[in-house]
């Protein structure tokens, strides 16, 4: 394919694609599986605090300067119809009509679900399917007037496409426009990549070798009086909105203005999208006929897009080093192995490198939750290089530490009979028959008390584990063989506590805030109203005290 390359494009606005099409869809979807996600009831689109949270996720700082300044984003809205065009989504896009009034659909309580057999489907792809598969989608998404004729489709698209009016008549609905993105595709393959060639130049060559790759030579169509032969679906004008004339046919320069103009809205569709292409942009924005032409002046394919036309885009090469950084070099973003290693690593790098550090907490928490993983064995498979001696050490000693416990906030572990029978609303999880982790340990612990057990309430505080009474029977308390042992001089220390009763739990919950705040050491038992600190913090409980003495007149009992 001979084109005329540009040497200078100085006087041109150069736009590349930025975005990472591939990492992006990946965050929407994680994002959806994590969360429920509830469309809009008009207009089912995403929620400005949705939009917000997925601006900040992707991390592009210009879409999220965009979301700042007009609460939404082409970008994010594009993304989320490839989720859905791809099946790794679904959610209602029909609609109801909420009433015989009603002239638009409405879509009450329509949540997005997250489809995981497809998508840990397409996670098992290799990198170029991965690629095909989302291509694929692309080409195929079109109708009369959702294509590059009609529409801005793509989310970088500036281009404004030829009126709607009639274009589901005439020679437009004969259009494939699938086989025409697949034909311009494959021809852009025969470009050097990093060169830039004229878009002009582009277009003659298509005149001269492939007059019909957008409209058959035959055409046979059901003609109406607004869309007559060949060219009857194109019009253009001197104003945007104003009056405009056919194209005729048998004009020398129709080709350019009909083909032509097609050539440029698909160069700011899918290649630029996908980042096959840069694109050179004339710096004239008044235009004279409308829609406009001629705007793209150049355009340079990439290597990527050379590559993935040839099917030769490599594995990604997968690199741990001792200091628990893992750098991933690939040629597309390889979501596949993002995945797993997410898990167990925190991003510090995600644009043309990435680079990932393995987080203790992180490994430790997978472990916790899937007991048959082996990091080193999945980080080995998928390394290109030999682990480091002390990351295998190291994580040798994370997984030790991970089957010593796990650690659940807000909950309590009791310990009982196996032929206690516990009320289920109160049952998280069952370790054994006799140790159970279970919720609301207070009113549970209430609840043993009428049914005249004896049970014991232990409450740890955050920084350690508290002794149970020397008494207590527990799995956790190791049997000391009794020896006897010669006598020791010991000194015993004393430590005087004070508790204060108070006459309501509004008082009692309203005081304990307010030494939570200050940090104030203090044990709290719901059950009597009551505060335990030791007296040594008195005086500073006094200054506490005194933040109630706006609202009440305390005085302060001693008890018998």
């Amino acid at each position: 394919m001979d084109l005329k390359p540009v040497t200078n494009i100085n006087n041109l606005n150069v736009v590349s694609n930025r975005s990472e099409l591939r990492r992006d869809v990946h965050t929407f979807v994680n994002y959806t599986r994590e969360r429920e996600v509830k469309r809009t009831h008009r207009s089912n689109d995403l929620s400005k605090a949705d939009i917000k949270r997925l601006a900040k996720l992707m991390g592009d700082p210009e879409t999220q300067k965009q979301v700042k300044i007009t609460g939404t984003s082409p970008w994010i809205d594009f993304i989320d119809r490839l989720a859905l065009l791809l099946g790794f989504v679904r959610y209602d896009t029909e609609g109801e009509y909420m009433g015989y009034t009603s002239t638009e659909p409405s879509y009450p309580d329509n949540y997005i679900m997250f489809q995981e057999q497809t998508y840990d489907q397409f996670l098992l792809s290799s990198l170029i399917e991965q690629e095909e598969y989302i291509l694929n989608a692309l080409i195929k998404r079109y109708d009369n007037s959702d294509n590059e004729f009609f529409s801005k489709i793509g989310p970088f698209s500036v281009l404004d496409g030829f009126e709607m009016f009639g274009c589901a008549t005439g020679v437009v609905p004969t259009i494939r426009f699938d086989k025409v993105r697949r034909h311009l595709l494959e021809l852009l393959k025969g470009c050097n990549s990093g060169v830039w060639y004229s878009t002009a130049s582009f277009c003659q060559y298509l005149k001269k070798e492939h007059p019909y790759f957008v409209i058959p030579q035959k055409i046979k169509v059901r003609e109406r009086w607004w869309a007559k032969g060949r060219y009857g679906n194109f019009r253009e004008g001197k104003r945007r909105w104003g009056p405009s004339e056919e194209i005729p046919e048998n004009a020398p320069d129709a080709f350019e203005r009909v083909e032509g103009r097609y050539v440029e809205r698909f160069l700011e569709n899918i290649p630029l999208t996908m980042r096959y292409v840069d694109l050179a942009y004339d710096k004239v924005e008044d235009q004279k006929i409308y829609p406009p032409i001629n705007n793209i002046k150049a355009f340079r394919v990439t290597e990527r897009f050379l590559r993935v036309m040839k099917r030769e885009v490599r594995k990604p090469r997968v690199t741990v080093l001792p200091t628990f950084e893992i750098h991933v070099d690939s040629e597309l973003y390889p979501i596949s192995v993002m995945t797993q290693l997410t898990r167990f690593a925190d991003v510090l790098a995600d644009d043309v490198a990435i680079v990932l550090k393995l987080e203790k907490n992180k490994v430790a928490a997978q472990l916790a939750e899937h007991e048959e993983l082996n990091v080193t064995a999945l980080l080995e498979e998928l390394a290109d290089n030999a682990l480091p001696s002390n990351i295998v050490t190291d994580l040798e000693e994370w997984t030790a530490h991970a089957e010593t416990f796990m650690l659940f906030e807000g909950f309590g572990l009791l310990e009982c009979t196996e032929s206690l029978k516990l009320p289920a609303e109160f049952v998280v999880a069952d370790i054994s028959p006799e140790l159970k982790i279970v919720r609301s340990q207070d009113k549970l612990y209430s609840r043993l008390e009428r049914s005249e057990l004896v049970p014991i309430l232990v409450k740890h505080p955050g920084s350690s584990f508290r002794q149970p009474p020397k008494d207590a029977r527990s799995v956790f308390l190791k049997k000391v063989p009794v020896t006897k042992r010669k006598k020791k001089a010991v000194s015993i220390k004393r430590n005087y506590s004070v508790t204060l009763y108070f006459p309501s739990k509004a008082l009692l919950k309203r005081f304990s805030n307010e030494l939570k705040n200050a940090k104030f050491p203090f044990s709290l038992n719901e059950l009597t109203n009551a505060i335990t600190f030791s007296d040594s913090q008195e005086p500073q409980l006094k200054v506490h005290l005194k933040a109630l003495e706006k609202e009440y007149e305390i005085s302060i009992e001693d008890m018998d």
